[in-house]
């Protein structure tokens, strides 16, 4: 291999040729030019033709001679950014990865003035592909559209069912299968999207269907005989006191006991052993009865009552009604029909 050498003992060295001439260093296809130190360039432009670029250097400044605070707007249609521009070639856009001056991000819940743009020449933003984004130390992570821009995800197969364990893979149920644990093994940090709550929702009641409605020491409580034992019941309590039982063929206000059993007659009735009902109308008013009144054979009374008269029906006797009573002064006896009474009025 033929070498040259040369060694100027100068202290700077110019070569000059006409003005828009043109220096060519010829090495052909495979050869090299090699600088030792460094290059500096004060043309407006620079460009390089090789196919590929390697740079040893740790760093590259762009905007290098910048004086003042930020990103000057020097009117060359860039505005207050500057970046890569990455060429598309034919009519497609450059590509873009700036910082902008004017554009903001969010920092601790606050505005944060100057931020990355990744999109085309036209302002128009692309999208980035990685396998995550890692916040510094104790960083909020901020994912925000603008204006009524939303956060979604979206193109994974039925995002929520990566997350939630499904009854089954046909995707026309929808219910969420909590007895397996609801959620699917390594996504319980997952972030949750809108279907995924509706329908974690629906099927959280279907299987743990809310049983109590509660208010400081009132509340409407319901009971299901095959999980909770004892009878199936609604409990409506009070001030911390059980007002009322619902039960399937029965009411209970208190002591006061409503029955229903199918294929018997309604009854009104006490849960309390030996007690009284009272009917009564207000102030003035009347307890009126709208029908027959059936008296059901009872035994005698053992006391006469407090106060009042007792009325009862029995085995007919002498008075030809069946119908008695036991008044409070202890007579007792049975009303008279009309035809016993005319029947005594002539033999006495």
């Amino acid at each position: 291999m033929a070498e040259r050498f040369n060694r100027l003992g100068v202290d700077k060295y110019t070569i000059q040729i006409n003005e828009d001439g043109e220096i060519v260093f010829d090495t052909g296809t495979n050869g090299k030019v090699k600088i030792t130190g460094d290059l500096d360039v004060f043309g407006e432009t620079t460009t390089i033709e090789s196919t590929e670029v390697a740079i040893a250097d740790k760093t590259f400044t762009i905007n290098k001679n910048e004086t003042v605070g930020g990103i000057s707007d020097l009117l060359d249609g860039y505005d207050r950014s500057a970046g890569l521009i990455i060429g598309r070639g034919g009519a497609a856009i450059d590509a873009r990865i700036f910082f902008d001056e004017d554009l903001n991000g969010i920092d601790s819940g606050g505005v944060d003035p100057g931020a990355f743009f990744i999109g085309l020449g036209n302002g128009e933003y692309k999208g980035i592909h990685a396998s995550s984004i890692i916040t510094d130390t104790n960083e909020d992570l901020y994912l925000i559209g603008q204006g009524s821009g939303v956060v979604v995800a979206t193109n994974t197969t039925t995002y929520e069912r990566q997350i939630w364990q499904y009854n089954s893979e046909d995707p026309t149920d929808l219910e969420i299968n909590f007895l397996a644990g609801a959620i699917n093994a390594g996504k319980e940090d997952a972030l949750i999207n809108a279907t995924g709550v509706v329908e974690y929702v629906d099927s959280y009641h279907n299987y743990f269907f809310q049983s109590k409605i509660e208010k400081d020491d009132s509340s409407v409580e319901v009971f299901d005989a095959d999980i909770d034992g004892g009878d199936t019941k609604v409990v409506i309590t009070l001030d911390g006191t059980n007002f009322t039982n619902f039960f399937d063929s029965r009411v209970e206000f208190g002591t006061l006991r409503l029955i229903n059993d199918p294929g018997d007659v309604p009854v009104i009735t006490t849960s309390s052993i030996n007690s009284n009902i009272r009917l009564r109308g207000s102030g003035t008013g009347q307890v009126q009865i709208d029908g027959w009144q059936n008296f059901m054979l009872e035994s005698d009374p053992l006391t006469p009552p407090a106060e009042g008269v007792t009325i009862y029906s029995k085995s007919l006797g002498d008075g030809g009604t069946g119908l008695y009573f036991y008044n409070q002064d202890g007579t007792q006896d049975e009303f008279v029909s009309r035809n016993k009474a005319l029947l005594y009025s002539i033999i006495f």
